[in-house]
């Protein structure tokens, strides 16, 4: 058993009343004692005794898990988390930092081997997230815990005992009509006060349109991607680089582009940004534009990602394969299996018109037009 004292400070009033006198705010320790012999004495780090009691129950028991503050393992899993890209890390943040841990802090929770299957669901009950959302979090949270249970912190995961929202399935988005890329891009040409907001948006909606980039690769944009009229893409199957063919309209849109505040011709890298903020804020600025432009065009629910489904749904229209969408979208073949093999009118009409001609070349297809014409 472990004894728990305080080591009064040189300032305490109670310093005369003994290490056994507890009602002060003075640093707590603790010592172990077998057989008359003290074998232990260490501090707790902590001036609160709660928080004390704990720590020293888990210096009592070898086979209990280690004594981690969870404000502590949320820094060691974002370090770990360090290798990938930033956005993911931002969101990584905002779940473990700024959610779960000022809930566990309201509640007492201190150490990661606390947080029991109760207190995770205490916590996802107050979140009135969205299916998708919710789910998300859900496996950010078996993540992290995975992460402390290889770490001895905890002793299992109790995230995993948890079931995913039911029907958590993203809603459909549907590819966009070709009136309705006419209206994105009539309005492109005609938001803001000067030729300068124009001509960059509509650089960037045909750069959507044509190469089905994500935002934020847009946004970054490097000048030296553009070689002879082709986009240079790494594919992620593969690890190559795939030359993409660009139309007439768009490489004129890319000329046409000014360059941005601050740069001139020897000294742009990009074509929307100058290099002096991050990227963060460049894909913010983006978003806003782009936001803009959407909202002027009028069409519903008009949003970046659905120019990556379009171009997805015209590449299986016109005889492309889940492979030839992969490399240009920069995805696996099982990602775009799962996201971009849209069902549509046009893939109906090409396969009815290739089983016809499939049809009209065997005997059975004689046959019947035999009997018909008697």
């Amino acid at each position: 058993m472990l004894t728990i004292w305080r080591r009064h400070t040189a300032m305490c009033p109670h310093r005369d009343k003994g290490r056994d006198h507890l009602k002060c705010d003075c640093p707590l320790w603790a010592d172990g004692y077998v057989d008359g012999k003290r074998t232990l004495r260490q501090s707790l780090k902590t001036r609160d005794m709660t928080k004390a009691r704990k720590r020293a129950v888990a210096l009592d028991d070898p086979a209990a898990p280690a004594f981690k503050p969870i404000k502590d393992a949320i820094l060691a899993y974002l370090l770990n988390c360090q290798h990938l890209n930033e956005n993911t890390q931002r969101k990584y943040r905002n779940r473990l930092s700024k959610q779960l841990l000022p809930f566990c802090e309201s509640r007492g929770v201190d150490v990661v081997h606390e947080l029991t299957v109760e207190v995770l669901d205490e916590f996802r009950a107050g979140r009135k997230l969205a299916v998708t959302t919710s789910s998300r979090e859900l496996e950010t949270l078996r993540q992290f815990l995975a992460f402390c249970v290889d770490r001895r912190w905890i002793l299992e995961n109790p995230a995993k005992k948890i079931k995913p929202p039911r029907n958590a399935r993203p809603t459909p988005v549907v590819p966009y009509t070709g009136e309705e890329v006419d209206k994105i891009i009539a309005a492109a040409s005609a938001i803001g006060k000067a030729d300068y907001e124009r001509l960059r948006a509509r650089a960037a909606i045909l750069t959507l349109r044509y190469t089905a980039l994500r935002i934020s690769d847009v946004a970054l944009l490097q000048r030296s991607r553009i070689e002879k009229g082709e986009l240079l893409l790494h594919t992620k199957k593969t690890g190559g680089t795939v030359r993409l063919p660009l139309p007439d309209d768009l490489l004129a849109a890319l000329d046409a582009v000014p360059f941005p505040r601050g740069t001139t011709k020897e000294t742009s890298t990009h074509f929307f940004i100058n290099g002096t903020g991050s990227e963060r804020t460049a894909v913010s600025v983006m978003e806003r534009c782009l936001r803009a432009v959407f909202k002027a065009s009028g069409v519903v629910d008009a949003h970046a990602h659905r120019f990556r489904h379009t171009l997805a749904t015209e590449i299986l229209t016109n005889g492309g394969t889940l492979a030839d969408i992969a490399d240009i979208l920069g995805i696996s073949e099982s990602v775009a299996e799962k996201h971009y093999a849209k069902w549509n009118q046009a893939r109906q009409h090409r396969i009815a018109t290739l089983m016809s001609k499939i049809h009209s070349g065997t005997k059975w297809a004689h046959k019947r037009k035999l009997v018909v014409m008697r």
